[in-house]
Order: structure tokens, then sequence, then C-alpha cells
């Protein structure tokens, strides 16, 4: 036995004493000035005593403000060495380093990404592939002065750890930890909440308009994804963009991902040393000034000779620049690409050159990326601590973990569709949100030609469904209840308005635990049951909701919905019943009781079952009622709850009466 302190990543200094390896003995790192002492006593490694003591207080100070102390197997023993990014507490340490010492803090951070966000490989990806554009924007502006928006959370994960979060980035999604998104709360450096994707370059240009109304001087850069193209709101920020020509920059960063499979097969768009020097020419200060000089002239020489010097431009900068880049330019932004988006000489140069543009309206960048451009270190790590694709890690306790199947409420879903779409051929299915769960994807799959998946296209998904059920089929909309909310104008003029049966399945509602405030669902039933022609309901167990998408499956006279939480079913058991139609606006009793009526709706009616348990011990008789049906309303099963109920309040006992809205108090 033996005391060892161990300096661990961020600056944590941890003391125990214990028979700890050559290899853990071993270790140093260089540490950032993160003052702190991490107790190990809950692992077993410090045995009572003055050591542990004078620990006590400053992991007391540390649970505080991060509540959580990384598990053992977590504190980086192997990690690579990362000289660079130890010194780099905010990006004005980006300044000075060279471009060799760029990318050498690139390669750094990739290590970093691999060594704490490998639990999240596909999170981890998005992020991966922009480490050098993030780098090289850091390097170029000057945030946060400069405003720098993101619209994709998973791609901010090296712009947090460049701007003094990098001792945090284990907290992510925890209580008291960090967001997997940008949160003006968290940080300066963070312009702008990033949300569902979609919103950077609307805030980034209503930025810009007030920069330009106030006098100021400051740089306004947007980051857009693929994904995100995909949503209506990016082409109408840009349309407005190039309206008022207010000066700003969109970073599209093109990393060749997209909903159909053609596109993602096609040869990807070659970036050579030709096409690298016309981008530096496209972005230099004095060809854009040529440019608009001779757009001037040619103005002054009449209209025709100006149109046709117009199309002759398009035409040219069509030739140069990759398949659908004239799209920018008919909205009004100055195309710049295509540009490597993993060589930072060619990064660096093109955003210093268009940051010194002055008064030149605003501009895309069109930044190629891979989702898979990684260090081989980085795959291996991954690879090796991803656990198998549909299996879940169980920890019981701080030693021993395990790898359990479990089976989800989409599971269930997605059988239950299967049966449906055996009895009714002209069921088709439509789904919207920013990624698809992997069970949908046996949907997908199985009905290739009636399975339309849109992306964050939600807005459309609704009216798509109606045109589909117009058309004379039975479309399931599947949306995420948060992603829903966008599209809630559709729902009420597309939809209910008009009475179109579409059938609304609604995904993750209710709170959703680490996915945090962006992804909780917890509107829907208040948004939903106001339309006045909108039949709303949801399932409290797996059986529950089988019944409920045969019940969609037959309602052709109005609009439908159902939600359904995330997580695990209820039972254990597989067994899939055939789903029966229920009863619209009917509810049911589960438990018969005297004293306490409990009525529960969806996932609540498991906590009242609980409640129910827990109070029979105590000689308390329960009713539980599943609602079933928030609307219509099952009246006559309320009626039947209040009727002879005893509800305790405080030291009282309340009696309803079927006769007084107020019912009577009695001394208990």
């Amino acid at each position: 036995m033996g005391s060892a302190v161990a300096q661990c990543p961020h600056g944590i200094t941890s003391h125990s004493t214990g028979n700890l390896g050559q290899k853990k003995l071993g270790y140093s790192s260089r540490c950032s000035k993160f003052p702190c002492q991490l107790d190990f006593a809950r692992f077993g490694l410090l045995h009572q005593g003055s050591s542990a003591a004078s620990s006590s207080d400053h992991s007391t100070e540390f649970g505080r403000r991060i509540n959580a102390v990384p598990d053992m197997d977590d504190m980086f023993w192997d990690k690579v060495p990362t000289p660079l990014l130890d010194m780099v507490e905010n990006p004005i340490h980006l300044k000075n380093l060279s471009v060799q010492e760029l990318k050498e803090l690139a390669s750094e951070i990739r290590s970093e990404l691999s060594c704490i966000m490998s639990e999240k490989p596909n999170s981890l990806k998005a992020s991966l592939a922009v480490v050098e554009l993030t780098i090289a924007i850091h390097h170029v502006f000057h945030a946060p002065v400069d405003k720098i928006l993101w619209d994709v959370g998973e791609q901010t994960y090296a712009h947090k750890i460049l701007t003094g979060r990098r001792a945090l980035m284990r907290m992510m999604r925890q209580k008291n930890g960090l967001s997997s998104f940008t949160s003006r709360f968290e940080s300066e450096y963070d312009s702008f909440g990033t949300g569902h994707g979609c919103n950077s370059v609307s805030a980034g240009l209503g930025m810009a308009i007030a920069r330009d109304i106030k006098g100021k001087r400051d740089r306004v850069v947007t980051v857009i994804s693929n994904a995100t193209t995909l949503a209506g709101q990016v082409y109408e920020a840009m349309s407005n963009a190039g309206y008022l020509d207010s000066n700003m920059i969109v970073i599209l960063n093109d990393s060749r991902r997209s909903l159909h499979p053609k596109i993602e097969q096609e040869p990807k768009t070659s970036i050579t040393a030709l096409s690298s020097t016309l981008i530096k020419i496209q972005s230099s200060k004095s060809f854009r000034k040529f440019r608009e000089a001779a757009k001037g002239i040619t103005k002054r020489i009449g209209r025709g000779m100006h149109e046709l010097a117009a199309k002759f431009d398009e035409y040219a900068r069509g030739m140069i620049g990759p398949q659908g880049s004239t799209l920018f330019e008919e909205l009004g932004l100055y195309y710049i690409g295509p540009v490597d988006g993993h060589n930072l000489e060619d990064l660096i140069c093109v955003l210093q050159q268009v940051s010194s543009l002055d008064s030149m309206g605003p501009v895309l960048i069109h930044v190629i990326t891979e989702d898979n451009h990684q260090d081989a270190e980085c795959n291996e790590k991954i690879e090796a601590d991803n656990p198998q694709e549909g299996m879940i890690t169980i920890s019981y306790d701080d030693s021993v973990s395990s790898s359990v199947q479990t089976r989800t409420y989409s599971d269930c879903l997605v059988d239950s569709l299967l049966m449906e779409a055996e009895k009714h051929k002209d069921i088709v299915l439509v789904h919207a949100g920013m990624e698809m769960e992997p069970s949908f994807q046996v949907l997908q799959e199985t009905f290739a030609d009636r399975f339309f998946d849109v992306g964050m296209a939600e807005q459309h998904a609704v009216t798509f469904s109606a045109g589909l059920s117009r058309g004379g089929l039975r479309p399931f909309c599947i949306i995420p209840s948060t992603f829903l909310q966008r599209a809630y104008d559709q729902v009420v003029h597309d939809v209910d308005r008009q009475k179109i049966p579409v059938r609304f399945v609604i995904t993750s509602a209710g709170l959703v635990g680490n996915s945090g405030p962006v992804y909780c669902g917890a509107f829907d039933v208040t948004f939903m049951s106001c339309l006045p022609n909108m039949i709303v309901m949801a399932p409290s167990d797996e059986d529950e909701l089988v019944d409920m998408v045969a019940t969609a499956a037959q309602i052709d006279d109005r609009p439908v919905c159902f939600r359904y939480p995330r997580g695990a079913i209820v039972r254990t058991d597989h067994f899939m019943h055939p789903g029966i139609p229920l009863e619209i606006g009917k509810g049911r009793v589960l438990v018969e009781g005297k004293e306490v009526a409990l009525l529960g709706y969806g996932a609540m009616v498991q906590n009242c079952l609980k409640a129910q348990a827990l109070l029979s011990r105590l000689g308390i008789e329960v009713t539980v009622a599943d609602a079933r049906f928030c609307k219509p309303l099952d009246t006559e099963l309320l009626t039947l709850l209040c009727e002879n109920r005893k509800i305790y309040s405080g030291g009282q006992l309340y009696y309803p009466t079927a006769t007084s809205k107020t019912g009577c108090l009695r001394n208990n």
C-alpha cells in the first residue's frame, strides 16, 4: 500500500492510496488551470485518514459545480499527450500559432474528442468533420466580439473545447453540466442558442442588420450543414439576406450526408490545385471589386449589355463551381467554393480574405468535409468503446456493468404498423426529424415504396401527409414531439381545419432525460388538444400502443394523434397481440378501490399503479383509471370516479358529491 498523486487531464488532481499498477503510477500530463482535487473515496481507493480529509473539501466544491465524479475507467490513464491543446484556454491563444502548429492542434483535438465522446459515435463523427474548420474560424475571427453561430449542436464540440469548456466536456448532457448545443447561458462565445437547426442564418442576419444600424464593424459568421439545408427557413433567410445585402458570412459544411442514396453514391466534388487557386481568386478583395466595377460599367452601357454580362458571369461561375452552386447566387449570396474543409491553409486564406471585405454583401463559403476524417487511433478507440448495436450498458455500481437487450416503444410501433400494413395495403409512412431511430429503418427497408423520410422538413411532412390522404391513402406521419412544434401551422390549417384523416405518431413525448430541453416533448398534449377536430390519445403500455395503431388505421373522417415516451416498454416479454380498435373517447378502470381515485393519461398510468401499490400497503384502497383519450374526454368515467370517493387532503377527508362542485370537508 502506498500513496499516489495522479495528475489527471484538465488540471484535476486526485489523491489516492492503494495498490495502483505501475502503468497508472507512471501517468503524467500537462494540466490547464482548473483548480480542484478529486476524492476517489467512492471507488474504494482512499483510506479514512488525513489524506482523505485533506481532499474532501476540494472534492465537495468540485461536486457542487458539476455534480458528478468521473468513473475510474474514464480518467484517461492512456490519454495521448496534448501539449498545444493544454495551452489553449480561449480562442485568443490561437492567433499566434503557425499553420503547422494549428495542424498539430487539430490532431490533438481529435484525440481529445475520441477519448471523451467515444460513447456517442454518431455525434462524434459530426464534430470530427469540422475540427479544422472550427480552428480556422477562431484563428481568423475575434469571438466573442465577432458573432459565430452554429446550426447543429453535434458540430460544436471542438468549439466548446477551444472556448474554455474542455474540463467539463465529460459533463455534457448531465445535471449542471454542459449542453450538447450552443447556449447563451453557458458561454459568451455562444452568440445564439442552437435548437433544431436551420435558425442560424436568420439569427445571424438579424445581428448583422442590428450591427449596421448601430454603426459597428463586427463580423457575423454562421455555419450550416447538409441536414439544415432541407428546412425551408434556411432559404427564406438567404433570400432575405440577399435582398438586404448586409455583410455576413454563411459557411456551408458539406459532409455529403443526404437522405437520397443516389446522391451519396455519386462521385464527390473534387478539389484540385487548380480549383484551390480559383477559390483564392474568387475570395480576393481585388476580384470582388473588379466584378462590382464591371457590373457598374455594363449598367451604364445599357440594360441588354448588363443582362448579357450577368448571364455570362453566371455561366462561367457555374462551370467552375459544383452542381447547384448558382442557386446561392440566385438567392443573392456571393458563392465561394468548394473549399477543402481539412486544408487549414486554404481555409485560413479564404476566411481572411472574406473577413477583409467591407460592404460587399452576404457571402456563402462551400466547405467540403468528411465525417470519417480522423486518425487511425481515433477509429480504434471508437470501435473499442462503442457497444454493440441494439444493446445498452447498465451500471449497477462503480465496478460492475452489464449489457442487456432492451425493447422500446418504437420497436412495438414498428411491429404493430407491420401488422396493420398487411391488413391495409394503402397505409403509407412519412417520417420527419433530425435523425431516424434504428427501429424505423426496418420499416424503411420493408416498405421502401411506402416509406418517405423527409428529414428536417416537418412542415412539408404534415402537408405532404395531407396530400397523401386526399389521394386515397392512409398516412401515418411520424414526428418527435419537439419537432412537431415547427409544423403546427400546417397541422391547424392543412389538416385539422379541413378534417383530413392524417394519423400523427408523436414520438419522444414528455421528458427525454439527458437530451435536455431542446428535445423535451412536454407541450404536444396541450397544443393538439385545443384543435376542434383532432382526436388525442396516449397508450399506458405497449399493448395499448398496438390497439391505438389499429384505432388510428380505422379512423377515416378526421385527424388523430397518439404519443408515446422515449425509452423501454413496461413488460419484459416480447409477445405482440393483434391490435383491437378502441371505442373513441372511452377510458377504463384498471384497479377498483373505495377511498382514493387516480386518473392517469399515457405513461403516467404506470406511476398511478405504483402509487396504488404503495398506498395499499398503508390500508388505503385506491382506484386507478386509464383515461386513454385526452380529447374527447370520457366524462362518464370522471363522474364515476368522483362518486363516493374519499380524497385525502392534509389532515382532512374530501368527499366529492354528485350535486356539488366543491364537495364537503370532514375532520379525519
